[in-house]
């Protein structure tokens, strides 16, 4: 019965363990993206000092700011020239 009742107690110990083990994760996860957060706010703030009233959508581009045509990952779409550039890129 002590070594049934030791065992039961390990058991119970280790997935308590298990428990606060994946707790700290979620928490320093959470902090991460928290401080993540934050940080694209102050970036965002910080570019937006001129107070000129202008707000920036959840892309990046000011209102009212021309847009150039991309891809999902960013890139020019083909096709697209600038005043820098020849037809050939």
């Amino acid at each position: 019965m002590t070594k049934d009742n030791a065992k039961l107690l390990q058991r119970w110990l280790d997935d308590k363990q298990s428990q606060a083990n994946k707790m700290n994760e979620a928490n320093d996860f959470y902090e991460d993206m928290r401080s993540r957060h934050q940080a694209v706010i102050n970036w965002r703030d910080g570019g937006e000092a001129s107070g000129n009233g202008t707000s920036v959508s959840g892309n990046g581009i000011k209102e009212g700011e021309p847009t150039a045509e991309t891809s999902t990952d960013g890139t020019k779409l083909q096709g697209e020239t600038t005043s820098e550039q020849t037809q050939n890129g």
